[in-house]
């Protein structure tokens, strides 16, 4: 979990961002808008991160797990 979001509902959120952005891009590819460019990568930049957090939290929890696993084992 990520504060009180699911790992699944960060990653759909995720999914949702760039979906949402491939349409920004569109209409501003069609109107010729560039002053959004910016912005478009700002968000994209925002949906990897958000990505890339969750591979993080994944990987520590496994590492947390796997010491909480050795502690519980006798000596």
């Amino acid at each position: 979990m990520i504060d009180k979001l699911s790992y699944e509902e960060v990653l759909s959120i995720s999914k949702e961002i760039k979906t949402d952005i491939e349409k920004v891009k569109e209409l501003c590819a069609r109107k010729g808008i560039d002053d959004l460019n910016d912005f478009i990568a700002t968000v994209e930049g925002y949906s990897k991160f958000l990505e890339n957090t969750i591979e993080i939290n994944k990987d520590a929890d496994m590492a947390l797990q796997e010491l909480k696993n050795n502690m519980k084992k006798p000596s």
